[in-house]
């Protein structure tokens, strides 16, 4: 049963891999006084992207392995789809469904492309959006009509990781995993 006022957040992404600044997104989401469940959406395939370095599957193992968190919850919902999707069907879909989703999560390197999202008008319309920015960015959120940064002092992306590059970030729990996923040289790191 949903609580009038409870409130839902929705953080999709291709997770390739998943990685430790992704879970601090989510340890700080846990603590905001808005959010009361945070929905991880692993993409079958980012409709930006031609495609993804590792499996659906891999990926969604990998999220419900590192992400095990209080109040957040890993979707295989577009997963499932077996196809690219757009965020506001499954925005669509999970609210159908009673999500009480209110909020939006997106990395700010999301922004320069944000109008060009499908019916952006109508997530604008519905959503607060909680832009996650790294190492002291301070993007633009005019395009957004309620928007928070969401600061998280973590320096490294998932294509970094797929360079072999900042391979500490990633949870000790998938480590081996994503080392031989992506095929990565491994040396001892220091940050």
């Amino acid at each position: 049963m949903v609580k009038g006022n409870e409130s839902a957040a929705l953080f999709g992404g291709s997770f390739d891999p998943p990685h430790l600044g992704h879970r601090e997104i989510l340890r700080r989401l846990s603590a905001h006084s808005g959010i009361d469940r945070i929905i991880v959406m692993p993409a079958w395939l980012n409709p930006f992207k031609e495609r993804s370095h590792a499996s659906a599957e891999q990926r969604l193992a990998w999220c419900r392995r590192v992400f095990d968190l209080p109040g957040v919850t890993v979707s295989d919902w577009e997963i499932r789809q077996k196809r690219p999707v757009y965020t506001v069907e499954t925005w669509k879909a999970l609210r159908s469904e009673g999500v009480p989703l209110r909020t939006l999560v997106i990395g700010s390197d999301n922004l320069p492309t944000i109008r060009q999202w499908q019916e952006f008008e109508r997530l604008d319309d519905e959503a607060v959006w909680i832009v996650a920015t790294r190492e002291g960015t301070r993007p633009d959120l005019s395009p957004l009509r309620e928007a928070e940064l969401l600061p998280v002092e973590v320096p490294v992306s998932s294509t970094m990781i797929r360079r072999g590059e900042g391979l500490d970030y990633l949870d000790p729990r998938i480590r081996d995993e994503v080392i031989e996923t992506y095929h990565l040289k491994t040396t001892k790191e220091h940050h």
